[in-house]
């Protein structure tokens, strides 16, 4: 018995997969651990209110990011030669510039509009950094795909712990030096401008990669992958929103304070899980791709994938569903016992969710990306449904947001079959990565 599990610990450490894997969940686990770790002393720093309007910048930037690159990032692992993937690079680092840029003048233009529906004054020039923080994101996700595609790990390990302790350390220096509602907002886009800084810097260090930015060769990209804006971007901004509903909808109807309870609960429950869910995803998008380019079973690399997550994942949130209602109050304070409740009625959305998530790689992989737009177009229609049922049926938030939970449920096992069947009836020799 002891020498079978000695043989074992061997194979996971020989493992290229699991190594690349490690490399990546040892920064994401620094990265995300940071915020969760100092979360009891923000709440205690910083009142729910600033809480939730950061809660809802957060949520924001989430889709700006995704707008600012039209997801041409994801097109970068794709191609066999490295010119072409240097290209799709730069095409992506330059349409970040631009979209940032159109970001800024739809702000200047609807900026009265948003000022006078904001309560504290001191976030409202904050909406002006918006389009900084969709640039900052979108260069950082940008160089981590070119990264990824270098198999540079430790190189996206550093700046995600880079901008982790960046921009913890600045909430909490703001936080103790009182009366700046918005530290938070401030000094999460410090921690954005560090780590887009050193990511950047590593990507044009690299000697693969020579920015030529010639008009024709771009061009060429962006007919090539025009699907990756077209659908991908619509598929991902509609993804997004889907998942950041309640942000704006809690604030909307039950108040900014609820936006904080139900972003403190989802941060608590999805950081730690994500972070392993991302580290997985990265090398599985990798892995899935050059299944695809070598005629292999995607199958078999699907289903393990998600043996290997619901192995993970199971136990802890067990543990957290029944220990969440007590343990909010005693680690956040007894103002944070809604947020406990909120964590054990999302619990079943975000378990399947977590199975789902590196999985999301494959409709890029198989070019499923007209299927992938129809889906998340029903399940963001039948969430804003959920959610305006709970409000006017119940005028309940956590029987809203419970609500909201039960629906992200259903979809996802929904999809983890479809996966489970494309996989497994492509036939890979039909398939032609574009």
């Amino acid at each position: 018995m002891h020498n079978r599990l000695i043989s074992h610990f061997n194979k996971i450490i020989n493992d290229p997969f699991w190594r690349n894997v490690a490399t990546l969940f040892s920064g994401s686990a620094i990265a995300q651990a940071l915020p969760i770790l100092i979360l009891p002393v923000i709440t205690r720093l910083y009142s729910k209110e600033a809480l939730g309007f950061y809660f809802v910048y957060a949520a924001i930037g989430m889709l700006t990011q995704i707008v600012a690159s039209l997801n041409f990032e994801l097109a970068i692992i794709i191609p066999k030669e490295k010119k072409e993937a240097n290209t799709v690079t730069q095409l992506s680092y330059i349409t970040v510039g631009f979209v940032s840029l159109m970001m800024l003048g739809l702000i200047v233009f609807v900026n009265d509009y948003i000022s006078i529906r904001i309560t504290q004054k001191a976030f409202v020039y904050l909406i002006y950094a918006i389009p900084l923080s969709a640039f900052l994101l979108g260069v950082f996700n940008v160089s981590i795909y070119y990264l990824n595609r270098q198999n540079k790990y430790r190189i996206i390990a550093t700046g995600k712990i880079l901008k982790a302790v960046t921009f913890t350390l600045s909430q909490v220096v703001f936080g103790f030096m009182g009366n700046i509602p918005s530290g938070l907002i401030i000094g999460l886009i410090i921690g954005q401008f560090i780590s887009a800084l050193y990511l950047i810097y590593k990507v044009f260090a690299d000697k693969h990669f020579i920015f030529t930015c010639q008009f024709s060769n771009l061009l060429k990209m962006v007919r090539k992958y025009r699907d990756m804006p077209v659908f991908n971007t619509l598929i991902s901004v509609i993804g997004t929103l889907s998942n950041q509903l309640p942000f704006f909808f809690l604030s909307k109807y039950f108040g900014v304070v609820y936006s904080g309870e139900y972003g403190l609960a989802n941060r608590v429950v999805s950081t730690p899980m994500g972070l392993i869910g991302t580290s997985i995803g990265q090398v599985f998008y990798k892995e899935a791709a050059d299944v695809v380019n070598k005629k292999g079973n995607l199958y078999h690399l699907v289903k393990t994938t998600y043996l290997r997550l619901l192995k993970i994942a199971f136990l802890p949130f067990l543990i957290l569903f029944f220990l969440s209602p007590w343990l909010f109050p005693f680690l956040f304070s007894n103002e944070y016992q809604v947020s406990g409740q909120m964590t054990q009625v999302l619990i079943p959305w975000l378990f399947m969710s977590f199975l789902n998530s590196p999985m999301s790689y494959l409709f890029d992989v198989l070019n499923k990306q007209r299927f992938m737009a129809v889906f998340h177009v029903t399940y963001l229609i039948t969430r804003v449904g959920g959610l305006f049922l709970g409000y006017y049926w119940t005028k309940n938030a956590l029987i809203t947001v419970a609500i909201f939970s039960a629906i992200g449920f259903l979809f996802n096992i929904y999809i983890i079959i479809y996966y489970l069947s494309i996989s497994k009836q492509v036939n890979i020799k039909t398939y032609h990565i574009n």
